[in-house]
C-alpha cells in the first residue's frame, strides 16, 4: 500500500523550517500586528448595505479589521456613499478610520471626518461622526463646520442630520463667513 503525506503536514513544516531559516515574517502576520484584537484582516474592503432590496450604502475600506467576538469592523482610510429610497447616491462620508457595526450596520468614523452633499457642493466637517442605521440619522457632538453652496460658512458646537443631509441641525450655530450673494442685513 502506498500513502503520501498530508499536504496539510507538509505545509507546516514548510511553514516551521521558513521561521528557523531566518527569513522575513509573513504580510499577513505583519498586518495583523497593527490589530492584535482581529481575527481577519481584508485589504480594499467594499461592502453594501441594503434594505428591502434596495441599497443603502456603500463601504469601502483600505484595510478592514475584523474583530468577531463582538461582530466589529474596524475601518482604515474609509469612505461611505449613501443612497437615496430609489437607490441613487445622496452623500458621501469620508474618515481617515471607523468602525462599522456588522450586526446594526450602525458606524463611527474619526480623524478628518466629511460628508458632503454632491449635488448641492455642500459639505460638512467634524472630527468624529456617528450614523444610526434603523434611524438614518448622523450626528456629531464635537465641533462642526458646515460649508454651503453658497459659499456660507456655519460652525456649531454639534449636529444632527438624516444621511441625505436634507434635515440638517446645528447646535450653538454661529456664521463665520456670509454668502457673497447675500449682501450683509
Amino acid at each position: 500500500m502506498k500513502t503520501t503525506a498530508s499536504p496539510i503536514i507538509l505545509l507546516a513544516i514548510a511553514c516551521a523550517s521558513c521561521g528557523e531559516s531566518g527569513e522575513a515574517p509573513l504580510v499577513a502576520e505583519e498586518i495583523l500586528q497593527l490589530n492584535s484584537r482581529a481575527n481577519r484582516v481584508a485589504m480594499g474592503l467594499e461592502h453594501y448595505v441594503a434594505s428591502e432590496g434596495i441599497r443603502r450604502a456603500r463601504i469601502y475600506a483600505d484595510t478592514a479589521f475584523f474583530i468577531e467576538d463582538v461582530a466589529t469592523v474596524e475601518l482604515r482610510q474609509m469612505e461611505v456613499v449613501f443612497y437615496d429610497d430609489f437607490g441613487y447616491e445622496t452623500t458621501v462620508l469620508t474618515a481617515r478610520e471607523g468602525t462599522y457595526d456588522w450586526d446594526s450596520g450602525d458606524m463611527t468614523a474619526a480623524h478628518d471626518v466629511v460628508i458632503i452633499k454632491r449635488q448641492e457642493d455642500e459639505r460638512i466637517e467634524s472630527e468624529e461622526m456617528f450614523y444610526d442605521r434603523a434611524g438614518d440619522r448622523i450626528w456629531s457632538d464635537t465641533h462642526t463646520t458646515m460649508y454651503k453652496a453658497d459659499g456660507t460658512v456655519i460652525e456649531g458646537t454639534s449636529f444632527v442630520s438624516d444621511s441625505g443631509m436634507e434635515d440638517v441641525a446645528l447646535t450653538e450655530p454661529r456664521i463665520l463667513r456670509r454668502s457673497t450673494d447675500n449682501p450683509p442685513e
